[in-house]
């Protein structure tokens, strides 16, 4: 024998008001996973894009003070020195930053080069006095080019993988939207059964009393 309709009216009312309660709480959480997945992607990868921004404006300006060194434009290579002195601050912010682990090898390979682009800037003024030294001039410059080429390399590398995490936690983050979307549907879903169900009930209520 059925529950009373007075009985199951109520127990229908209670399951919609916590479905409601549910649908309205899972679009809260879904809102601020996706929130705080794609914030927190940029919050990470935005000073990594910034600082590697600043190695290749260092790196390409170093070339560029080598080079009017080269042509006697410049007088010594401080200038170029002075900016990879910059560079190696710029790395060293690079390593302090959060996730700077998984850098961490082309951090230490841009470094390498870095010092080595340095002892080429410093035997340079070597080859220029007195009778110039062409060729070992030629040689050197295009090791520093080399090196120089290698830290805008590996510094956009860096940029990319951190541009690539925050792409992949937007995909993620769609994905959880349209996951809450879905379930925001069928809990409408289940809801419109539910009040056809309790607009049944309450017509069998209202001719139970009628009947009395």
């Amino acid at each position: 024998m059925g529950k009373p309709a007075g009985v199951q009216i109520r127990r229908w009312f209670f399951f919609l008001v916590a479905l409601l309660v549910a649908t309205n709480g899972g679009v809260l959480v879904g809102s601020w996973m996706v929130e705080r997945s794609v914030t927190d992607a940029v919050e990470r990868a935005r000073p990594v894009v910034e600082v590697t921004g600043e190695i290749r404006a260092e790196i390409l300006a170093a070339q560029r003070e080598m080079f009017r060194y080269l042509a006697e434009f410049a007088d010594d290579v401080t200038p170029a020195l002075q900016h990879l002195d910059r560079l190696s601050e710029q790395v060293a912010r690079a390593r302090a930053l959060p996730g700077a682990r998984a850098m961490e090898a082309d951090l230490d390979a841009m470094d390498t080069d870095v010092r080595r682009y340095r002892k080429v800037l410093e035997l340079l003024p070597e080859t220029t006095g007195g009778t110039r030294d062409w060729a070992r001039i030629q040689e050197y410059g295009a090791t520093a080019v080399r090196l120089g080429a290698e830290v805008g390399r590996r510094a956009e590398k860096i940029a990319s993988e951190a541009l690539s995490t925050i792409r992949r936690q937007g995909k993620a983050a769609v994905r959880v939207a349209r996951w809450a979307r879905w379930a925001a549907v069928g809990t409408l879903g289940v809801s419109l059964i539910t009040v056809f169900a309790l607009a049944r009930w309450w017509r069998r209520f209202q001719d139970l009393i009628l009947g009395l």
